[in-house]
């Protein structure tokens, strides 16, 4: 059966209710205006579209955040431009205006002058070619500024972007339900491919679903998901975090269908302390319906190398086998 909208907004499905209590603070989702899309990204990023009030906003993040790739050709652009720029208006002016350039062909002038203005942009300065005039010491004086304000912004920028803490945490593309203890766990698996450790190391999930509240209204409901464990000292493996579908779950029994209905999200926050920085460092993850494989179970991702020592196969997190 497919689900199909109100004209109020509301999904006309019935809904299977949660007994438990859910949170009564607010998490800054809002309870009516995401009911049938994600409220998290796969990656953790909100999905959220923010209007810019001007073409500047958030340019810090995106230069800090972007990766080095991009990053890299971004500078190298803004460095060939200006070079291009101070070029044109030596030429502009005419190499006849500096010591040390014999005048030739457009392109051997063009040349010449765009390795002056490199030379000066970089305060390098090797002296076999300067300038004789008020006008275009006057551009070379006002270009040098210029390169220092550059190259203090890029010193600044680099530094934000090694300075940054970040966790490399990875998580497993599927949540399965799978056999534990004398019941059924919903569960996923997370490693951390970092050389830097992290320590105390703890997680939250959260589950959101729809509800239908007694005027009939449809509204998001959060409720937290008891963990097996939810703190480890050391995160030097792979960590399967469980959430018993028990008594205290609020999703005990609900079938794959109920949890389709009430377009159910599993939100996950990871917070730990990174060895090498000593600051807190945090990864989120969001799951859907679609996203959780019944009645499977995780293959082992650990082995050992020719000397003992354990291995963690990080490509394989999210390995698993279905269960007959």
């Amino acid at each position: 059966m497919k689900r199909k909208r109100e004209n109020n907004g509301n999904f006309s499905r019935l809904l299977r209710k949660i007994k438990s209590n859910p949170l009564e603070r607010e998490l800054g989702f809002g309870k009516n205006l995401a009911l049938d899309v994600r409220l998290m990204n796969p990656d953790g990023s909100f999905n959220v579209e923010r209007e810019q009030v001007s073409s500047w906003d958030n340019t810090y993040y995106h230069l800090i955040a972007m990766p080095w790739g991009r990053f890299l050709v971004l500078i190298f652009g803004f460095f060939l431009l200006l070079n291009l720029m101070f070029s044109c208006f030596y030429i502009l002016i005419g190499v006849e205006h500096f010591n040390g350039i014999q005048k030739g062909d457009a392109l051997h002038n063009f040349m010449q002058a765009f390795f002056f203005s490199s030379q000066t942009l970089t305060t390098v300065g090797y002296g076999h070619i300067s300038p004789n005039g008020f006008i275009i010491s006057l551009l070379a004086s006002l270009e040098s500024f210029f390169g220092l304000l550059a190259f203090a912004l890029m010193t600044g920028l680099l530094y934000g972007r090694f300075s940054r803490p970040a966790a490399r945490i990875i998580f497993s593309e599927h949540m399965l339900v799978a056999p534990y203890k004398d019941g059924q766990g919903l569960m996923f698996r997370m490693a951390n491919k970092s050389k830097s450790e992290l320590i105390e190391t703890e997680v939250q999930l959260l589950l959101v679903i729809n509800q239908r509240e007694e005027s009939g209204t449809l509204s998001r409901k959060f409720y937290p998901l008891g963990l097996e464990i939810n703190k480890i000292s050391f995160f030097s493996l792979s960590w399967t975090v469980v959430h018993a579908l028990n008594d205290q779950s609020p999703i005990q029994s609900f079938s794959a269908q109920d949890l389709l209905d009430g377009n159910v999200e599993v939100l996950v926050l990871v917070k730990g302390t990174d060895e090498t920085t000593q600051q807190q460092v945090h990864a989120r993850r969001s799951y859907v319906a679609t996203d959780i494989v019944w009645n499977a179970r995780f293959s082992s991702i650990v082995d050992q190398t020719e000397e003992g020592i354990p291995r963690l196969m990080t490509k394989k997190i999210d390995k698993h086998d279905l269960l007959l």
